[in-house]
């Protein structure tokens, strides 16, 4: 006998019943026996249930065995409810940056063949992109192994059926991204009597800032700093400082930290009754993918919608790629490399605040759009050097405004480049600069720049006329280069300038002075090398100290070297193949060198402007065919080389006398004197 029952609660009848649910008709209730088996979907109960056997136990062994079952009732599951979707318009937000859709999933629990609200359990996320044909597919992660605070999981790829949503099919690049608390830091710092805001107040006061610990370094940077507030007449140490998380709402869109300070003279640990009080909020939602991030496709760059800190090195080289946008990123801790991307037109990070290697942006064809932080909102600080080279169509560096390296700076071979625009926030560099192969950019960008450990190289920038935006530089403790530029004219914007490592002025035609080094006190070394427009060299009021030397080449029209009043000393004077140089004026107050070279100079006729030169080591005087006269009348040492050689117009007997009386090495090893004049006879 077979039964087939259509819901569950036909088991409980069944076996509430007991035995009397079953016909026994002639048999003892105490031989009859039931058993329950799941049952399978199938042809009894399509989405399964059980069957209930029952029969007699006619062999008293206590259990009902299959040979003795005589009938079967099945008890049949219920269908289960079936997963529905919906779709929603998703608008430009957190979620999704350029809009999209919200893919709503759940059980039609109540079977109304749609999926109320009150039935959706998760949330997908079908975003827009800047790519064309592209999507971008958000998860919500819950906290658990793969990210202890939960976080999001994108899917990206291209939509090959067109039909607005990325199946899993299409997914070509996956990101997880876990979020993480961030480490707000903050401190107080003095404000000096009469500064602003305190500056109606003569006791001065503290400035109360806080912000992001984007270095990990556990101290809160200048750059660092978000948030600020002021006590005035108050002193650091009487301050406390109390963080809270700060849940999402007005204050912060997405959550963040609020930072209360108040007033603690009795470092109690409590705010002093009507004491100073203030509160500023760092507002940061930190979402971070771990490991390095190469982008080789549009569909790459998509993937890392939504992530806010790159644990790793990001690298951007993708030959398809018109647009890299990311809007989110604010931390890279390793270097950003944007390379050979031979279509892109648009790189767009405006969050960024850290990087922690480079920045370079190399060899882009068609860039001509770069924004890399937002200067409006904090600076973009680069631990390492930054890098903006041969990028032929960019026109401007305003974009790069937020932008503060510690190390190099190298903005070099952007053919297209006008307005470099303004590095407002680079004043110190321990590297070097190097602005070269500019054709069309008129001035420099570092318009607060002070102080460089390295070079400054400014070289081959074909419309340039003077070193504009250095106006503020004071020392270059490297080589101070200008180098080929074909217009430069004037060094006037280097006033401000007080020592220098290396001073190299070299090959600028248009250049006919060196007028403008009012302040320069100390060169390492100082050299005019090629530059057929040059008519006088000095003019450097202050100038004590040329530790190396002066070094004067191939200046084809330089007619003196002049107006160095304080100059008394320096390693060498060189002075070779200057054609028109006829005066030495500004060595008039030099009482010893280390080596004085005079050659191939046409028209100069005397040393006579050196007459306070007491002491000197090498003296080499070669091809000075207008020399007629030494005119030393100080000089008193030589002591390691004294070379006269194929002077035409001097006398032989001038220089075997001057030898003579100051030469104080071996004179067979260290006099070498020839080829002058030997038939003019000394007075």
């Amino acid at each position: 006998m077979r039964r087939m029952w259509s819901a569950w609660g036909a088991v409980l009848a069944l076996l509430g019943g007991g035995c009397d649910a079953i016909d026994l008709s002639g048999v003892t209730q105490r031989n009859a026996k039931t058993r329950v088996r799941p049952e399978p979907p199938g042809e009894h109960c399509r989405f399964g249930g059980q069957a209930v056997q029952s029969g007699l136990d006619l062999d008293r062994d206590g259990l009902l065995d299959d040979a003795e079952v005589t009938a079967t009732d099945y008890i049949c599951a219920a269908a289960l409810p079936e997963v529905s979707t919906r779709t929603r318009p998703e608008p430009h937000g957190a979620n999704c940056a350029l809009g999209g859709q919200a893919i709503q999933s759940g059980l039609d629990l109540d079977a109304n063949g749609q999926l109320d609200d009150a039935e959706v359990t998760a949330t997908d996320y079908v975003c827009a992109t800047t790519v064309a044909n592209v999507l971008l597919r958000v998860r919500p992660v819950s906290p658990g192994a793969q990210c202890a605070l939960g976080g999001q999981v994108t899917h990206a790829g291209h939509d090959a059926n067109a039909n607005g949503l990325l199946e899993d099919e299409e997914v070509s690049r996956e990101v997880l991204a876990c979020d993480e608390p961030a480490s707000v830091l903050s401190r107080m710092r003095s404000i000096p009597a009469f500064t602003a805001p305190c500056d109606g107040d003569g006791n001065g006061g503290s400035a109360v800032e806080a912000g992001v610990d984007l270095n990990g370094d556990t101290a809160l940077e200048p750059s660092e700093v978000e948030a600020t507030g002021y006590a005035c007449g108050i002193e650091p140490s009487e301050l406390k400082a109390r963080h809270q998380t700060e849940p999402a709402g007005s204050h912060c869109a997405r959550g963040g930290t609020r930072v209360d300070f108040f007033q603690d003279s009795n470092h109690d640990g409590t705010p002093d009754p009507g004491g100073f009080t203030s509160t500023v909020y760092v507002c940061h939602s930190i979402r971070v993918h771990d490991g390095m991030f190469v982008v080789t496709s549009p569909v790459d760059l998509v993937a890392l919608e939504g992530v806010t800190h790159l644990r790793g090195e990001l690298r951007i080289s993708a030959p398809t790629l018109t647009d890299a946008s990311l809007p989110a990123l604010s931390v890279i801790q390793g270097a950003l490399t944007v390379v050979a991307n031979s279509s892109l037109r648009r790189l767009s990070l405006p969050a960024l605040r850290f990087v922690g290697g480079d920045v370079a942006v190399r060899s882009n064809a068609l860039l001509d759009s770069l924004t890399l932080g937002t200067a409006a909102s904090a600076p973009l600080w680069v631990e390492r050097s930054l890098l903006v080279e041969d990028n032929p169509l960019l026109p401007t560096l305003e974009g790069l405004a937020a932008v503060q390296p510690r190390d190099s700076i190298t903005l070099r071979a952007n053919d297209s480049l006008v307005e470099p625009g303004q590095l407002s926030f680079v004043t110190v560099l321990q590297g070097s600069v190097l602005f070269q192969d500019n054709l069309q950019v008129k001035r420099t960008p570092f318009v607060h720049l002070t102080r460089v450990h390295g070079d400054v190289r400014i070289t081959n920038n074909s419309l340039l006329t003077a070193p504009f935006g250095l106006e503020q530089l004071t020392s270059v403790d490297g080589t101070l280069e200008l180098k080929n530029n074909a217009l430069l004219e004037q060094l006037a914007p280097l006033g401000q300038l007080t020592s220098v490592g290396q001073l190299e002025l070299i090959g600028n035609p248009r250049l006919e002075n060196t007028v403008g080094l009012d302040k320069l006190t100390f060169a390492g070394s100082i050299h005019l090398q090629g530059n057929t427009g040059l008519l006088s060299a000095g003019d450097m009021p202050l100038l004590q100290r040329v530790d190396e030397g002066f070094f004067v080449r191939f200046n084809a029209q330089l007619q003196r070297v002049h107006r160095l009043p304080q100059l008394r000393g320096t390693g060498a004077v060189t002075l070779t193949v200057n054609d028109a140089l006829t005066s030495l004026e500004g060595f008039s107050r030099v009482t010893w060198l280390h080596t004085l070279e005079v050659l191939g100079n046409k028209q100069l006729a005397t040393l006579g402007d050196l007459s306070a030169l007491r002491e000197l080591r090498f003296l080499n005087l070669q091809g000075n065919p207008a020399l007629t006269g030494f005119n030393l009348g100080e000089l008193a040492r030589v002591t390691d080389d004294f070379v006269v050689v194929d002077n035409a117009k001097l006398p032989t007997c001038l220089a075997t006398t001057l030898a003579a009386n100051v030469f104080q090495g071996d004179p067979l090893g260290g006099v070498h004197i020839f080829n002058n004049d030997d038939a003019t006879p000394c007075p």
